[in-house]
């Protein structure tokens, strides 16, 4: 890859706009593009990527029991790496199949998981038990599931956040948005439980000296998503959920609501942190077939959580 783009994730984020984060992910799918070519004794890195190449990378990861979300991401990858090496000029002609081609790989592709959303009673449940529990990290998490259920944004977006972020007047929090411009995002029923976090529940997690993040540990440091991985399991186990509570439930309750609500899909896609309105589409889809017949959940408010 070094000979294509010897600062790809450089020139991602400077000539599509991507995030750091996104343009790394598309980095690490390319080397593995590059290391099948490598194992079946192709030149690395092609002078002339074909559409062979590519079709015959994805089915090897279709075999390899990848699935279809997984697959999708490879495709989007190349998709990438296709136009930053047409508008640098290190190739003359696209290189990626035809659409019929690709789609027929992907059908072949281990079907996604289910697509599960939460109910209102779920939520009720959640803010009930975290809001009696005296552990010092409740309210920490109360407000991390309050945000990614109101809007849907991304684990990492919300740990990357500083104090500064949240302005307590105008009800709002600033948000980078997938090209890294700053947002401002309105907040209901997420802002009570945010703002107790932060007047009551921050200080005692001890921060360090002069440490700014937004949501830290029992340790005084910024969190980590393993923590609010396993954070949320231990809180949907103890409400008693028969969901596994993880980020991606909580996220898809939060986009069956928005768009019940006729939120623009442009809207849900930048608050979901999508850099391609592919993945929102595809989304969407999922939300009507395994959510469809479900009533959007609503969020509790803190003050009087439903019975």
């Amino acid at each position: 890859m070094e000979t294509w783009l010897p600062n790809f994730v450089d020139e991602v984020q400077r000539l599509l706009g991507y995030s750091p984060t996104t343009a790394a992910a598309y980095a690490s799918d390319i080397r593995r593009f590059l290391a099948y070519l490598a194992q079946e004794g192709k030149e690395v890195p092609p002078t002339h990527p074909n559409a062979d190449d590519v079709v015959g990378f994805l089915a090897h990861e279709v075999a390899a029991g990848r699935s279809r979300a997984t697959v999708q991401r490879r495709m989007a990858s190349l998709r990438v790496l296709e136009r930053c090496l047409l508008l640098t000029h290190r190739i003359e002609k696209p290189f990626m199949p035809p659409e019929p081609l690709l789609e027929e790989t992907l059908g072949q592709s281990r079907a996604p998981r289910p697509t599960t959303c939460l109910r209102s009673e779920d939520l009720q449940r959640l803010w009930q038990t975290l809001l009696a529990s005296p552990k010092r990290q409740a309210l920490r998490d109360l407000a991390l599931m309050a945000l990614l259920l109101e809007w849907g944004f991304p684990v990492s977006t919300l740990l990357e956040l500083h104090l500064q972020h949240l302005d307590t007047e105008r009800r709002t929090l600033w948000l980078p948005s997938p090209s890294g411009t700053m947002l401002s995002w309105k907040l209901e029923n997420a802002f009570e439980p945010l703002k107790r976090y932060v007047e009551q529940g921050r200080e005692g997690l001890s921060p360090k000296e002069g440490e700014t993040h937004l949501f830290i540990s029992q340790q005084g440091k910024p969190l980590s998503r393993q923590s609010v991985w396993h954070s949320l399991r231990r809180w949907g186990q103890k409400a008693g959920l028969d969901t596994p509570l993880t980020p991606r439930v909580l996220r898809a309750t939060a986009a069956h609501r928005l768009l019940a609500h006729r939120v623009p899909l442009k809207t849900l896609g930048v608050a979901l942190g999508h850099t391609n309105p592919l993945s929102t589409t595809l989304l969407v889809r999922r939300l009507r077939s395994s959510c469809g017949n479900t009533p959007p959940a609503e969020l509790p408010t803190l003050d009087s959580p439903a019975e």
